[in-house]
């Protein structure tokens, strides 16, 4: 009888643990990438805000952008400027983690000489 019962326990404990890794794996965000120019930042307080990027064929789309967002290079990108933002959808809105000024961009208006 014991030896029944030692062998339940294994085996609830191996299906637990792969229970976790595939809920793990369920959770794991789908990222996606949008390339445009600068149309719009509104930058609040915390550093919290959104950004709005103008693609290619005339659309535009915002993403909330905060403390935990990474530009690439480390400064806000100007007006007008070229970007990748790297995004995932978070509560229903575009999230963005990663946005990257391309180069040939044209430098944001208060550094052009």
């Amino acid at each position: 009888m014991r030896t029944y019962m030692k062998h339940g326990i294994i085996i609830s404990a191996i299906f637990a643990f792969l229970f976790a890794i595939g809920l793990e794996i369920t959770l794991a965000q789908q990222s996606f990438t949008y390339l445009g120019s600068v149309a719009g930042i509104n930058m609040g307080a915390f550093s919290r805000g959104n950004i709005s990027v103008k693609g290619d064929k005339g659309d535009v789309m915002n993403f909330a952008v905060g403390r935990k967002t990474v530009y690439v290079p480390s400064r806000l990108p100007g007006m007008g400027e070229r970007v990748k933002v790297s995004y995932y959808l978070q509560r229903g809105q575009n999230a963005a983690y990663q946005v990257e000024i391309l180069p040939g961009s044209p430098p944001p208006p208060s550094q052009k000489k």
